[in-house]
């Protein structure tokens, strides 16, 4: 391991992204690999939060609204345009996923009647399954729950077969929460579109830490998150995006002040928007537009092409690690090793998964630092890497620990009880 420790030190000196570490509140205590859950804190954020708080609410009041509050979503919205790499009328930024992707399925089923089904697998999140489920209802058309021999690695094959079958709206997560599988985003849209069908993307596991091209991938729709690799904190609003040439023939669901065309002239009739906005509802939520504008820019300035390299060089190094260690104490590792097919987080699993997880995160010795880690059933540990801020000898730390862990059974100080939401 001592060789290995100083193959770290040696790839952190060459890294390109190692200054942007420094831009973000590490705990000195800490190692957090769970970025793939809640991104850090970014300094400029604190400056930034105190800036809207003391002067443009505080201070101003009510006049922040002409003077920045209104062009907000718009200037983030744009900001996330730029890291898909998508028109920046193609974006809206507001409310949460869950609410994204609701709203967005019953738009397209109120533009199309011919749709009667809605599928999603089981490699997704379980919270876009609950919306899929509950949208398939309020139209009284049929919800399907696509199967594979795992929840952990897409059947590609089969999918495509059961595209053909059904035809209606498929809803897919790009990289998959437990597994870190990738979708073949652009194989899928475009076999999605020769059949028929309707393809939704949530992109909350992969934007921030992979390179995303949505015309490239011929992408059509898509939802996601900003509290993960993009670091906009607790909460920050989600996005959707709507490829220009299919937005005219949507209509949201929900309206909202914002989604008027014409909203200060304070209208009785409501006449929906031709833009993106349309998918607005309600007064903008500017505290978090704040600290997300701020973290955006960090990203914008890594770019994602780099933060997709560092992002496999870490998997790479961890990889070594395991090949020469942490296989041999029956850790497995689930996620798959061409970089083409998976995300920026690495899951592995092991008998002991959970006792094993308090034990990074809680030691029984407090001398050894807390390694800040996240578990999902069925053991399955979940290691972040985090290009923006995440160093190889953080994952050499982490990776020291699990054996020390093992080796010493050290886990075996641990109950099996089950709290909290890591």
């Amino acid at each position: 391991m001592d060789r290995l420790k100083e193959i770290a030190k040696n790839l952190d000196s060459k890294d390109n992204l190692s200054k942007f570490r420094e831009k973000f509140i590490l705990p000195k205590d800490k190692i957090y690999l769970d970025g793939n859950s809640l991104g850090v804190l970014a300094k400029d954020i604190i400056d930034e939060i105190n800036h809207t708080i003391k002067e443009e609410w505080g201070n101003n009041l009510i006049s922040s609204w002409n003077k920045s509050w209104i062009k907000l979503p718009r200037m983030v919205s744009q900001k996330i345009a730029s890291i898909i790499k998508s028109g920046e009328d193609e974006v809206y930024v507001g409310s949460s996923t869950s609410i994204n992707l609701f709203k967005l399925i019953k738009s397209i089923l109120q533009s199309n009647k011919s749709i009667k089904n809605i599928t999603t697998d089981n490699l997704n999140f379980p919270s876009d399954k609950y919306i899929c489920e509950l949208v398939a209802k309020d139209f009284n058309i049929d919800f399907n729950f696509l199967e594979y021999g795992s929840d952990l690695i897409a059947d590609i094959e089969k999918l495509k077969e059961f595209i053909i079958k059904k035809r209606g709206i498929i809803v897919l997560s790009h990289v998959a929460y437990k597994s870190s599988y990738r979708y073949p985003i652009k194989e899928i849209s475009k076999f999605c579109r020769d059949n028929n069908t309707v393809v939704i993307w949530d992109l909350s596991h992969s934007i921030g830490a992979v390179n995303i091209d949505m015309g490239l991938n011929q992408v059509d729709y898509a939802v996601g998150c900003t509290y993960k690799y993009l670091n906009g904190g607790p909460g920050s609003p989600a996005f959707i995006y709507v490829r220009e040439q299919k937005l005219r023939k949507l209509k949201s669901p929900i309206r909202g002040w914002f989604s008027h065309d014409r909203p200060f002239e304070y209208s009785d009739e409501y006449n929906e928007s031709n833009s993106i906005e349309k998918f607005s509802n309600g007064t903008p939520h500017i505290l978090s537009l704040s600290t997300l504008k701020t973290s955006l820019d960090i990203t914008i300035e890594a770019t994602t092409e780099e933060l997709n390299i560092k992002s496999a060089k870490l998997f790479d190094y961890f990889e070594s690690i395991y090949t020469n260690e942490l296989k041999k104490l029956n850790f497995e590792l689930l996620t798959p090793m061409d970089k083409c097919k998976r995300g920026s987080h690495i899951a592995i699993s092991h008998k002991e998964a959970w006792r094993i997880s308090k034990c990074l995160i809680n030691p029984i010795d407090n001398d050894k630092l807390s390694i800040i880690i996240d578990f999902r059933p069925k053991n399955i540990i979940r290691i972040a890497l985090t290009p923006l801020y995440t160093s190889f000898e953080d994952i050499y730390s982490m990776s020291r620990r699990l054996i020390n862990i093992v080796n010493e059974e050290e886990y075996k100080h641990k109950d099996y009880s089950m709290k909290g939401v890591t």
